[in-house]
């Protein structure tokens, strides 16, 4: 179970929907205002395998109880 920490993110706000229906997890953060200005190209991009990469790590357990998966994992970028 997970535990109950500090906000981190204050004044972000977490959508998060988890559908077993669709075998589906998604995620929207609605952060402040001007919290990404001045991010470029680079840095979205590794905003955007570092979010990949905690997910995997929450959603890891899952696929070990119920697929051995060998792929590796890819990576959208939108």
């Amino acid at each position: 179970m997970a535990q109950e920490t500090k906000c981190l993110t204050s004044g972000a706000h977490f959508h998060i929907r988890v559908s077993s229906d669709m075998d589906s997890v998604s995620v929207d953060v609605i952060l402040p205002k001007g919290t990404l200005e001045g991010v470029d190209e680079s840095e979205a991009d590794l905003i955007s395998r570092l979010v990949h990469n905690q997910l995997e790590l929450v959603l890891r357990p899952y696929f070990e109880k119920k697929h051995k998966v060998k792929k590796r994992a890819t990576l959208k970028l939108i």
